[in-house]
């Protein structure tokens, strides 16, 4: 099974930025078999969508599109809101939801969070559900047994976002056990200050990382997938 990158360039880079990124992405015959044991998703903000679907589908590049969050009142008469139903020709994946950040800044509950996942499962895109040790419990009683099954889990531990202060890779096998009687999702990606330097530890442990400032700089992006496919082969 491959290990999942995840690349959530949050509210960053512009149009040419973007563009820049993906046409200097590495595509060659060597860097394709070298990241063949990786699953690399890249969620950038809503405006770039239809310029990274295109770029991508036009180098034939290895990376899947997410998004970082989406509505949870489906299509309609919701002015600001992004539906998973407006995704339908982008080649959207996967969804960021419940990000700590959002949790914070934005005041998400639990409930719009879960209504947030059934919107994303009506239309095939795939959850990757943030939590962090607070949310555990509380968020389990929100969601569908179905919704569980279809989630991917991203522990997020909120001191170590942006902080540089990573969670000790060792750990997370007792998050992977806390969650386990919660959730019936048994893949397990971990966020939080993940580099070049940790990030084998981590795919060691879990099913994926989910990579914020160490995914803007193109090369610093390429140099730790390099660093996490050879990790999976020791």
């Amino acid at each position: 099974m491959k290990k999942s990158i995840i690349a959530n360039w949050k509210s960053n880079k512009t149009l040419s930025e973007v563009a820049y990124w993906l046409n200097n992405f590495p595509n060659n015959e060597e860097s394709q078999k070298a990241l063949a044991s990786l699953e690399i998703i890249l969620a950038p903000p809503y405006p770039f969508l239809a310029l990274a679907k295109e770029i991508i589908m036009e180098r034939q590049l290895p990376i899947k599109l997410a998004v970082q969050d989406l509505s949870g009142f489906g299509s309609g008469a919701y002015t600001g809101e992004v539906a998973a139903f407006n995704l339908q020709d982008l080649d959207v994946q996967y969804a960021i939801l419940g990000h700590s950040e959002r949790r914070r800044f934005l005041t998400e509950t639990s409930q719009l969070i879960a209504d947030k996942v059934a919107e994303a499962l009506k239309f095939q895109i795939k959850p990757i559900l943030c939590l962090d040790k607070p949310y555990f419990t509380e968020q389990a009683r929100f969601l569908s047994s179905d919704s569980m099954s279809a989630c991917s889990l991203a522990y997020e531990p909120v001191a170590a976002i942006g902080s540089g202060q990573a969670e000790e890779a060792g750990n997370l096998l007792a998050v992977r056990q806390e969650l386990a009687p919660l959730y019936e999702a048994k893949t397990l990606i971990y966020g939080g200050s993940v580099n070049a330097d940790n990030v084998g530890a981590y795919l060691k442990v879990c099913d994926g990382v989910l990579l914020g400032g160490a995914s803007l700089e193109l090369k610093n992006f390429v140099d730790l997938l390099y660093v996490a496919s050879e990790s999976l082969k020791i």
